[in-house]
C-alpha cells in the first residue's frame, strides 16, 4: 500500500506477487557446480540471477547491491569471510543465505554481519541431479518470514522436500549422514589400498551390493576431496559420532566373531527391531537401485 497525499492506493495483490515471481538474485560462486545449478534453477522459474565469481567482471559487492537475494554457494571459510565483507552493504529488505553444509558457524557469522533477513539453507543433493522433485533441502531459520516463506515456497512447488532445523541439529545430523558417511567409505577405499584390491579386480567378483558400494567410492573420490575433508573435519560434531561408531565397531566383533551364532542373530535382531518397518522398506527400494544399476549396464553393453 502507497500513501499520495491524502488518498490511500493499493498495490493489487496480484501484482505484489508478480513483483515476487521475478526477482534479482545473485550466487556468489555461481560459476562452481551447485551455483550452476541453481542459476539454471531461479531462472526457469523466471528470476534473473547474477553470477559473481573470483574471475567475473561482477563482484560481490555488486550483486549485494543490485540484487533482492545474494545466496552463497561457496566453501564454508570463504562464505565466512564473504558474508563480513557483503553484509554491511546490504538492507533490511534483502536476503542473505547461503548453501553450506555446516549451518552453526555461517549463520551466526551471516547474523552478525548484516542487517539483512537471514536463512541457512543446505541443499541435499549434488550438481550431477536432474531435477529438484523428491529433494530433500534442509532450512535453518535466521532472521525475518517474508524471505523464509517466499524461499520454501520456490522450493516446494517445484517438489522438494523441506525441513526446517535449528543450525545445531543439522549439524548433529550431518555428522552421521555426511561425516560418518564419508569417513567410512574413504576407510572402505583404504583398506582396498592395503589388501591391494584394485576395483578392476573386485568388480569381477563382485555382489550388487558390493559393486554398488565400489561405485560410490569411486564417486568421492572422482570428486572435489577437499570438500569431503571439510565435511569431516570442520564438523565439530564428528568426533562424538565416531566414538559411537568405534564402540559400536567393538561390540560387533565381540558378537560377530565369537563364533556363537545366538549371539550374532540376537545382536542383529536387536538392531533390527530399532529400525522396525523401514527394513521392508529399504529392501523395496533397494532392489530398486540394484535393478536400474544393472540393467543400465546391461544397456549399455547390448
Amino acid at each position: 500500500m502507497h500513501i499520495w497525499g491524502s488518498y490511500f492506493v493499493h498495490v493489487p495483490k496480484v501484482l505484489q506477487n508478480d513483483i515476487m515471481d521475478r526477482l534479482n538474485i545473485g550466487i556468489i560462486g555461481g560459476t562452481g557446480g551447485m551455483g550452476r545449478w541453481f542459476k539454471n534453477f531461479f531462472s526457469e522459474s523466471g528470476h534473473n540471477v547474477l553470477i559473481s565469481g573470483r574471475k567475473t567482471e561482477i563482484t560481490y559487492e555488486d550483486v549485494a547491491k543490485k540484487c533482492d537475494v545474494v545466496i552463497l554457494s561457496v566453501p564454508l571459510d570463504a562464505a565466512i569471510s564473504i558474508s563480513e565483507e557483503i553484509g554491511p552493504v546490504m538492507s533490511q529488505n534483502q536476503l542473505l543465505m547461503d548453501f553450506c553444509s555446516l549451518k552453526e558457524s555461517i549463520l551466526k557469522n551471516m547474523l552478525s554481519s548484516t542487517s539483512a533477513q537471514v536463512t541457512g539453507t543446505h541443499p541435499l543433493f549434488g550438481p550431477f541431479t536432474d531435477s529438484i522433485t523428491g529433494q530433500n533441502i534442509i532450512v535453518c531459520h535466521g532472521r525475518g518470514t517474508k524471505w523464509l516463506e517466499w524461499l520454501e515456497d520456490e522450493f516446494t512447488k517445484k517438489g522438494a522436500i523441506v525441513t526446517h532445523m535449528d543450525p545445531v541439529t543439522h549439524d548433529r545430523n550431518m555428522a552421521v549422514v555426511q561425516g560418518l558417511t564419508h569417513l567410512l567409505t574413504i576407510c572402505l577405499g583404504r583398506t582396498l589400498q592395503k589388501l591391494n584390491m584394485a576395483p578392476s579386480d573386485a568388480v569381477l567378483y563382485s555382489t550388487p551390493v558390493f559393486r554398488l558400494k565400489i561405485d560410490l567410492l569411486a564417486r568421492l573420490f572422482a570428486q572435489d576431496l577437499g570438500l569431503y575433508a571439510n565435511l569431516i573435519g570442520k564438523n565439530t560434531h564428528v568426533k562424538d559420532t565416531v566414538d559411537t561408531f568405534l564402540s559400536a565397531m567393538d561390540e560387533a566383533k565381540k558378537c560377530l566373531l565369537s563364533g556363537q551364532d545366538e549371539n550374532a542373530i540376537s545382536f542383529m535382531e536387536n538392531i533390527r527391531d530399532f529400525l522396525g518397518d523401514y527394513c521392508r522398506d529399504g529392501l523395496e527400494e533397494s532392489n530398486k537401485i540394484l535393478t536400474a544399476l544393472y540393467s543400465e549396464k546391461n544397456n549399455s553393453h547390448s
